[in-house]
């Protein structure tokens, strides 16, 4: 049985992370049901634009993101790199992807860390331990110390949604990159548990790159 494929969003700092941006678009897999090689995931992501964020509110910076940056997508997949938390338009991205409305579903998040950063890496169910690190050592985490600790890299509304138990897998750039059905099976996965997370995204909008 194949696994399907899925709009995706590919939130990442353009200036640093290009290169892994764009290795992942191209990526392909062989399908073995259609005995062709496909795309591992539709590329539903825009351009970098500059938005003037200083008269207007964080819920109208929200409607911008969702409905002319994100769009269509289902699936917000991060490269956190080493100044991706830094970013104001990374902050808004995530933000996005978690808010729930009819116009704008919320969507399912996957995040990889890219060489060089040394992120911990999380799997969201038993199954997903085989794809991200068979017979890893998983450890279990409890307070924002320990969580920051081990995610140096990572955005702080993604730490929020860590330590409120949600679904969010991170896998490293070697592990999907020379196996991109790993990489399929991870958005799968994302993609099925969106409607299971409750999302936390009270944290104020980035007004600001630090």
């Amino acid at each position: 049985m194949s696994i399907d494929r899925h709009k995706v969003f590919v939130s990442y700092y353009h200036q640093d992370d290009q290169f892994y941006k764009n290795v992942l678009v191209q990526m392909q897999y062989f399908n073995e049901e259609k005995w062709k090689y496909e795309l591992v995931f539709d590329d539903y992501s825009v351009g970098e634009g500059d938005i003037d964020d200083s008269k207007i509110t964080d819920e109208r910076i929200r409607v911008i993101i969702r409905d002319e940056y994100i769009k269509d997508a289902t699936v917000l997949v991060l490269l956190c790199g080493k100044n991706s938390k830094y970013r104001k338009h990374i902050d808004w991205e995530i933000h996005a992807a978690m808010f729930d409305t009819e116009k704008n579903p919320k969507m399912g998040i996957l995040v990889v860390n890219l060489p060089g950063v040394n992120n911990y890496i999380r799997a969201s169910d038993e199954e997903e331990k085989n794809i991200i690190a068979t017979g890893g050592n998983w450890v279990h985490l409890r307070s924002r110390q320990e969580f920051e600790k081990a995610y140096p890299y990572m955005p702080e509304r993604i730490i929020d949604n860590f330590m409120a138990g949600q679904g969010i897998t991170v896998v490293n750039w070697d592990t999907i990159s020379n196996n991109p059905k790993k990489l399929l099976a991870l958005i799968d996965k994302a993609f099925i548990r969106k409607n299971e997370n409750v999302y936390d995204h009270s944290r104020p909008l980035k007004r600001r790159n630090s």
